[in-house]
């Protein structure tokens, strides 16, 4: 009886060529999807309001759009270790109270330096918990966001904190070579962490840890300090996007950022970053960035209230999870 073999029947190489398009759009619809979506968004605003393309609404996103940024590129680093930083909102409420309580008292250089030595200790405090106590990252966090909160509160009364110098605040305003400050500073987040993330071992151990955590052990790789530094990256790429938001409001303000734990969420798994961790990369967290600015930003000129905006964002988030489950194939479709 003469059998049929895949590798030698004729039809074989037909069905592979008609069929490796149809694989390669099934593994990276998002990370080509979500920048064809973000040009059309754009098609779209331009043609239904006369002012969406013009410059300085474009220096409006970008402004508004830099917070955002830089606490995503941060929450890139926890969620690609299979976890994940809820308190990156009242994270970027204490750094901009303690930051403007040093810039009042010692200078802008004093602040700076306060306000990300501040993000790293509380990423510091979240990787210990994690990785010591064997906390989920999801309790971990979302306890250490009250207990922020609660820092944020009590070190300010309630209230905000005036009195910080006028050049700081003027630093969210300023232009170099026609670009907004805040932009600039989102923008170098973002090349430190695709260099660290591309380049360094730490990078390279990221990933590992997050695509299989056993494995990674066995292999000699120190897990638990990989996901402290993760989370310390978090909280500092958070202090960022606190000094951004503080120089814009010029003092600082206890109720800061307390949409950006869903919103960082969002564009990290929008920009193709899996929930279960070791894949995805910093440039689609980008895309992820721009798709919720530009969105709003476009249902701002076209008068849409805001918690309209709300409820799209949130079930963008479900739909990019559901297209992970189905396309990344869950923990177990990306072990194999």
């Amino acid at each position: 009886m003469m059998g049929i073999s895949d590798s030698t029947s004729p039809i074989a190489p037909a069905i592979d060529a008609r069929f490796k398009p149809v694989s390669f759009l099934r593994r990276h619809s998002r990370e080509i999807g979500l920048p064809l979506i973000v040009v059309l968004m754009t098609m779209v605003f331009s043609v239904s309001s006369d002012v969406f393309l013009s410059a300085p609404n474009f220096r409006n996103i970008g402004v508004s759009a830099a917070a955002l940024a830089a606490v995503s590129f941060g929450q890139t680093f926890a969620i690609l270790t299979a976890g994940l930083d809820l308190s990156v909102g009242s994270t970027v409420a204490l750094v901009s109270i303690v930051a403007s309580l040093m810039m009042r008292s010692y200078g802008i250089p004093a602040g700076l330096l306060a306000a990300l030595a501040t993000g790293a200790a509380v990423g510091l405090v979240n990787g210990v918990v994690i990785t010591r106590f064997k906390v989920f990252p999801f309790i971990a966090t979302l306890a250490m966001m009250s207990v922020v909160s609660g820092m944020a509160l009590s070190l300010s009364g309630g209230v905000a904190v005036t009195g910080v110098p006028a050049a700081f605040g003027d630093l969210a305003y300023q232009l170099v070579l026609g670009i907004p400050v805040p932009v600039l500073m989102a923008a170098a987040v973002l090349v430190t962490a695709f260099l660290v993330l591309r380049y360094t071992r730490l990078g390279r151990r990221i990933y590992a840890v997050g695509g299989n955590e056993e494995a990674a052990r066995l292999s000699g790789i120190q897990v638990g300090r990989i996901k402290v530094a993760a989370y310390v990256m978090s909280g500092v790429c958070a202090s960022v996007g606190s000094i951004i938001l503080t120089a814009r409001v010029a003092s600082g303000q206890p109720s800061l950022g307390a949409t950006l734990p869903l919103e960082s969420v969002a564009a990290v798994v929008l920009g193709g970053i899996s929930l279960f961790g070791g894949r995805g990369s910093i440039v689609g967290v980008a895309f992820g960035v721009l798709f919720i600015s530009i969105l709003s930003n476009g249902l701002n000129l076209m008068n849409v209230p805001s918690y309209t905006q709300m409820m799209l964002v949130g079930a963008a988030l479900i739909l990019a999870v559901a297209l992970d489950q189905t396309f990344g194939g869950g923990r177990a479709g990306r072990r194999s």
